[in-house]
């Protein structure tokens, strides 16, 4: 099967299951805002764009003339295309009326109050309905093409730490290691990097989201170094914890421990389970060994086209029920003020066998 074929056929069971979801809400159609969504069901990867889909799955994107050669480049399938021209809301309305809308679902998470007004009154007779988690139901089980990007935009990740290792070393500067990975992401063949790369040493090695900063690194601290590539658009999601040179005891005891709750939380990853089960799996081996109070967020998320899927209140990772194909991290850490720990991989749902996609070595706590 050609590649054009192939994405073709994916592409027609996205809008099949989207189709099915819009008519389990009694709906005709979903107006679809989120860039990531509407890349997912047409293939066009451009900004600034709608998508229309009806419950026979239909499909109209509206954008403008400036992405006009992009979409015929990239838009698979029969797909209407409007370009739009003047009042936003009152073009929408009227490719809805096209199609003999009377019940009308649009994005609540991604439509401002002042696009859903303008919109609503541009369509008195239509009943405008706020929606979450449509879309996104059908994108949290990946099909065969994500997961070979998903793969590809690890072993690009990888490749990138491990050629930054010799630069973690006492007097580098937080902010270099960081731009030097921003560049091998792009060098090694993905988009860049998937979100802000997190370089933490010392103290902020404690600060969860603790992005690259002026800072040197000094001896007898901890790296944490949470950066991943996007690649055709798909995010990977890497974290390792790096000593430079010996390290308080403390520090390589909670490092044991974290890796230990991980591999429990992973082996927690089977069908059928749940998110929770997986993070009282990890978490709970953190609190029996009395560093509950320093285990503060989320075992972890599902990632694809964003970075953090599965984190709405509608479809929280806690609350979901494992499918095979879904992909999510399983992160655990241990955060305390001298420094702190935190190990990072992302993990494919497999029946009773989680696959571990990342595989950065990590059985130990590394000395450089």
């Amino acid at each position: 099967m050609s590649k054009n074929n192939e994405l073709l056929s994916l592409l027609t069971r996205r809008i099949k299951e989207t189709a099915d979801l819009i008519k389990d809400k009694d709906a005709d159609a979903l107006l679809v805002f989120n860039r990531a969504n509407y890349r997912y069901l047409t293939n066009f990867t451009g900004e600034e764009a709608q998508l229309i889909i009806a419950k026979n799955g239909d499909r109209v994107l509206l954008s403008d003339s400036r992405f006009a050669p992009q979409i015929e480049a990239q838009a698979v399938g029969e797909l209407k295309v409007v370009m739009k021209h003047d009042h936003e809301a009152a073009e929408i309305a009227a490719e809805v009326k096209k199609l003999g809308v009377k019940k009308l679902l649009v994005e609540a998470e991604f439509v401002s109050a002042y696009e859903y007004d303008a919109i609503k009154s541009q369509l008195p007779d239509v009943d405008l309905v706020m929606a979450t988690e449509i879309v996104e139901r059908v994108r949290n089980v990946k099909d065969d093409l994500e997961l070979a990007t998903l793969k590809k935009a690890v072993e690009i990740s990888e490749r990138a730490f491990e050629e930054v290792l010799p630069m973690l070393k006492p007097g580098a500067k937080e902010r270099d290691v960081g731009a030097k990975l921003d560049y091998l992401f792009k060098l090694y063949g993905g988009d860049g990097p998937g979100y802000d790369s997190i370089i933490a040493s010392g103290p902020r090695s404690s600060w969860a989201h603790g992005v690259a900063s002026d800072r040197l690194m000094q001896e007898h601290e901890l790296v944490v170094i949470d950066a991943a590539a996007s690649y055709n658009g798909y995010t990977a999601d890497i974290t390792r914890t790096y000593a430079l040179g010996s390290v308080e005891d403390e520090l390589e005891k909670i490092y044991k421990i974290v890796l230990e709750a991980q591999k429990r939380g992973i082996a927690a990853a089977v069908a059928g389970a749940t998110g929770k089960d997986v993070d009282q799996a990890a978490r709970g081996y953190i609190n029996n060994a009395g560093y509950g109070q320093y285990f503060g967020h989320g075992i972890g998320h599902g990632i694809g086209l964003e970075i953090h899927e599965m984190c709405q209140p509608e479809f929280l990772f806690s609350q979901t029920t494992l499918e095979n194909g879904i992909v999510h991290t399983v992160e655990p850490g241990i955060y305390l003020p001298q420094g702190g720990v935190r190990i990072e991989d992302d993990i494919l749902v497999n029946g009773d066998t989680p696959k571990v996609l990342s595989t950065l070595p990590k059985d130990e706590l590394i000395h450089l």
